[in-house]
């Protein structure tokens, strides 16, 4: 077990409009407002975007079994923001619906909103933790100081 304890400092809403794209906002807002680390909420809705769900099998390295969304779909997520390299990198796990069709997975790649997600961002403060590849498993993972 690893851990580090800070506090918070900013809260900071931010709302995306349609056809924004979700992690590349999250980054760019992290950069230009100087956020290194913090966790996130995310309501709203996607029409385009790209999930992993889980592993094919428990064999490294890992191959990922992918989602990729074909229509809008309601959107609940939380997530975290470290740096790595110097760059904010973004990790948000989400649950997807639409109709009786529930995914749930980690975003990745292009997204796009449809209509509006709404996000409340929480910094965190005084934490020593960055994201830094495992060349194990290809992965980024956590890294507490």
């Amino acid at each position: 077990m690893e851990y580090s304890v800070g506090h918070t400092g900013r809260v900071i809403l931010l709302k995306l409009d349609e056809d924004d794209d979700v992690l590349e906002s999250l980054e760019s807002l992290a950069s230009r407002e100087g956020i290194e680390n913090g966790i996130f909420f995310v309501i709203g809705s996607l029409k385009e975007g790209s999930l992993v769900s889980g592993a094919k099998t428990e064999d490294i390295p890992v191959i990922p079994i992918w989602h990729h969304l074909k229509n809008n779909h309601e959107i609940l997520g939380i997530g975290n923001i470290f740096q790595m390299a110097g760059q904010p990198k973004i990790h948000i796990h989400a649950a997807l619906a639409r109709g009786d069709e529930c995914l749930m997975g980690c975003l990745r790649g292009k997204s796009k909103v449809f209509l509006l997600e709404e996000i409340i961002i929480f910094e965190l403060l005084d934490v020593s933790a960055q994201r830094e590849r495992d060349e194990k498993t290809g992965m980024t993972f956590l890294k507490i100081k």
